[in-house]
């Protein structure tokens, strides 16, 4: 009898251990960040920004994590379907998928509301030396890494293509691979370039760079950069300063745009406010630091680039409460 008491009371213990812990687990909020190609910077720094908010909330009861994707496209629509609540995207194409103009005609995505600018994102197009390739004219009839079919080479290289070499997608053969799998191909002489556009250092373009494979990067003109300005005003100079890369003996003349900080629109006004927090007032030293990309954070900078789709309402309070002023098409 005493055996049997033994293992009943046993059995009850257990099953208060489970329904506690499933208890605990059901009030567990969870938070993910698409982000985009492993090689790329949009997965490292989602994982930096996961691991920061899950230290600085951790009493919030949500938990994060990041994960890779194909990049901005497929980001912006795993937001439209509430497949994710938070994702690192293109300035560009948010503001494009908020306002339903381009690729979004008719289909506007109007559940995405803007937390903060991140980093500029260089138009990297790297290229194998010594093949007669320079230039963007010199895409045609040629083997190109665009990036995934959902990233952001989709929405920008044919801007690109078009202003400065007057050049589509049917010049050349595309190749839609992530950024990691471009370096491979590099590597191994299957294509002849590859679009990287990423926060510098870009981990594909380095491998690349420090590779036995002699490489070099498509540079953009002050001519070229005021063409592509007059369709998308977004675009703007920026250098790469020499030694970069393993081997960059010099400064290399690109353009970018602002990669910024997306959110589903239902997420909580708090949480929002104190991922803010934990980004510009107790982590910010700390972020300089875990990648180069992040080395340009600031709260001056915190809504430069940023265009036509509204901030989150805990953007709004936190922004105001540390006195940065707010462009008006940002409010809504």
């Amino acid at each position: 009898m005493l055996k049997r008491n033994s293992v009943l009371t046993f059995v009850i213990s257990i099953l208060i251990v489970l329904l506690a812990t499933t208890s605990t687990f059901a009030a567990v909020k969870f938070i993910s960040i698409a982000t985009g190609s492993t090689g790329g910077t949009y997965y490292p720094v989602g994982v930096i920004l996961a691991t920061t908010f899950g230290e600085e909330l951790k009493d919030s009861g949500y938990r994060f994590s990041a994960h890779a994707s194909g990049g901005s496209s497929e980001n912006l629509e795993m937001l439209r379907n509430k497949e994710v609540k938070m994702a690192i995207v293109g300035g560009a194409p948010t503001s494009n998928a908020y306002a339903g103009i381009g690729k979004y005609e008719g289909k506007p995505i109007e559940n995405i509301r803007f937390v903060t600018a991140l980093w500029p994102e260089a138009m990297q197009i790297v290229y194998r030396k010594n093949i007669g390739f320079k230039t963007l004219a010199d895409f045609p009839g040629r083997k190109i890494a665009s990036g995934p079919a959902g990233g952001g080479g989709t929405v920008y290289l044919p801007i690109l293509l078009k202003q400065i070499a007057g050049l589509t997608y049917d010049d050349f053969q595309p190749q839609y691979l992530g950024y990691s799998d471009s370096a491979q191909a590099m590597q191994n002489r299957l294509i002849d370039a590859c679009f990287l556009g990423g926060g510098f250092p870009t981990s594909a373009v380095s491998q690349l760079y420090a590779s036995q494979i002699p490489v070099d990067m498509v540079e953009f003109s002050d001519e070229d950069i005021a063409k592509v300005r007059e369709v998308a005003p977004y675009f703007a100079k920026v250098i790469i300063s020499k030694g970069t890369y393993p081997k960059q003996d010099r400064d290399l003349n690109l353009m970018a745009i602002k990669s910024t900080l997306v959110v589903e629109k239902d997420v909580s006004e708090d949480i929002v406010y104190k991922m803010l927090e934990a980004i510009y007032v107790n982590k910010l030293e700390d972020l300089h630091k875990k990648h180069g990309a992040l080395k340009t954070l600031s709260l001056e900078q915190a809504l430069v680039g940023l265009t036509n789709v509204p901030l989150h309402p805990g953007a709004v309070k936190f922004y105001k409460d540390h006195n940065v002023e707010i462009p008006d098409d940002l409010i809504k």
